[in-house]
């Protein structure tokens, strides 16, 4: 039995690093979708100034 007694991974943390993962890629798909709407919206004023 103390043998068995190593560090284990602290699960909180891959939790919180799992966590921050997804956030950041939620943040980069809206970022481009926002991005693109933008892109669409100016690109569409252009295009009725002609």
């Amino acid at each position: 039995m103390a043998q068995n007694n190593g560090k284990r991974l602290d699960t909180d943390f891959q939790d919180a690093m799992l966590r921050g993962r997804k956030l950041l890629r939620r943040t980069l798909v809206l970022g481009t979708a926002a991005g693109a709407a933008w892109f669409a919206l100016e690109s569409a004023k252009a295009l009725s100034i002609f």
